[in-house]
């Protein structure tokens, strides 16, 4: 590396990888005895450290954009919505508007710079790989009940976060363990195409356990999602239109294996797919936000208020019960619009269509950015599993939140930034580069 290059694996990558995969811990960090999360300090860090790198700026030239716009009126939105309210500096509204807009938003926005070359984009699809074997991994002790090889310690306690009998990870919720398996399943499946030795094995044996964990979070819209991500994907290409058959059956393979071999997860699978009680939940939360969008269509109840105002608002039907009124709204959208009022819920779904939507279709990448086709599907998957769960539930989980934007930004790099930047040719990261390479 010349005195004028750029360097090819700044700190600030280093620190924003870091905050992603320390993000699965997000709001459990007093268990390690830490009065900060790493994950919010490796974020700030990474981005004071970008901001004031001039290498970072020399390369990458952002666009404007109609996206970049949408955000930055949603985020004032809802920041005058909880100022008004008095939720902006209680801690749930304050890291709700972090966790749900602001960090997503930022990592959408910088994106196309941290991750402006192929090794570093190689670098994060790596980690995210190796984060999906612990889950995975993780996903697979809870369900036989390993406890001891299950790290955190926390997850193994009942009393900790949701959901317990499910697998939850260090998350101690299952969906948003469904989603982030889901998540870095379809990493893992692009590393296994890009990549031969031993970064392909690893990325088989994280396929096959972050995959097995979506069906063992025993999320029903996870599950959708997933089939749904996995279809979506591979017809936004010609070799993944031939594909998805094979796909499909190795899926279903993997699920009938799942279910044949490990004890007990047959029946709970059985139980879970004829749970009502959480479609009666999202049946009153939902028709409460209604009546709330008719009572206050323009400016709603105030960011984050629905948990606590939904006793005056949910109503006995006459064909299900009153099983929860404690909790979020089950559509996001609706959630939005019930707190923030209509016009705030609509340049949330104008955020939605403008970036992660708008990376779905991208099209007009560089003969020197094949890999990006690549990340384009990878985007399209996690976009489609996000999809399916913010209309089935509230999905405040900030890791699954961060990577749809995040991904959606490394997929739009060229509609995102002027020029493109200089091709990196160097091997790739630790491994042999795959045919595609």
């Amino acid at each position: 590396m010349g005195a004028d290059a750029e360097p090819e694996r700044p700190l600030y990558l280093w620190c924003l990888i870091a905050a992603v995969l320390c993000n699965v811990f997000s709001g459990h960090w007093d268990a390690f005895h830490l009065p900060v999360g790493l994950d919010r300090l490796f974020f700030g860090l990474g981005m004071v450290l970008l901001v004031l790198d001039p290498w970072a700026w020399r390369r990458t030239t952002l666009r404007l954009r109609p996206a970049h716009v949408a955000m930055v009126v949603l985020v004032l939105i809802a920041t005058a919505s909880a100022a008004g309210h008095s939720t902006l500096f209680q801690s749930s509204g304050l890291f709700a508007l972090l966790d749900r807009l602001v960090v997503p938003f930022l990592l959408f926005t910088v994106a196309p710079v941290v991750f402006n070359t192929v090794a570093r984009r190689d670098l994060l699809l790596k980690a995210l790989t190796l984060l999906g074997l612990y889950l995975g991994f993780t996903a697979l002790m809870e369900t036989l009940k390993v406890w001891s090889l299950v790290f955190p310690s926390y997850v193994s306690d009942p009393s900790v976060g949701i959901q317990f009998g499910r697998a939850r990870g260090p998350f101690v919720a299952s969906e948003a363990m469904g989603m982030a398996c889901s998540a870095t399943t379809f990493a893992a499946a692009l590393v296994a195409t890009r990549f031969r030795g031993a970064w392909r094995a690893v990325a088989v044996a994280t396929v096959v356990l972050a995959g097995a964990g979506v069906l063992e979070s025993l999320t029903r819209s996870v599950w959708l999602g997933t089939v749904g991500g996995i279809v979506v994907a591979m017809l936004g290409s010609a070799r993944g239109r031939r594909l998805l058959p094979a796909v499909l059956a190795g899926t279903a393979v993997l699920v009938v294996a799942l279910l044949t071999f490990v004890p007990g997860l047959s029946q709970s699978t059985d139980e879970r797919a004829g749970t009502t009680r959480s479609v009666y939940d999202r049946a009153n939360t939902n028709a409460a936000a209604v009546r709330i969008v008719e009572e206050h269509p323009l400016t709603g109840v105030g960011w984050l208020r629905f948990i606590d105002v939904s006793r005056d608002w949910v109503r006995q039907a006459d064909t299900y019960p009153i099983t929860n009124v404690d909790i979020e709204v089950h559509n996001v959208l609706l959630g939005r619009a019930a707190e923030i009022g209509v016009p705030g819920a609509a340049v949330f779904v104008a955020c939605i269509l403008l970036g992660p939507v708008r990376a779905i279709f991208q099209r007009g990448y560089a003969e020197d950015q094949p890999d990006l086709l690549g990340w384009r599907s990878l985007s399209t998957a996690v976009t489609a599993v996000w999809g399916v769960t913010i209309m089935l539930s509230p999905t405040p989980y900030p890791l699954p939140n961060s990577l749809v934007w995040m991904l959606a930004g490394i997929a739009l790099i060229p509609h995102l930034t002027k020029g493109r930047p200089d091709d990196d040719r160097r091997p790739s990261l630790g491994g042999e580069p795959g045919p595609g390479r």
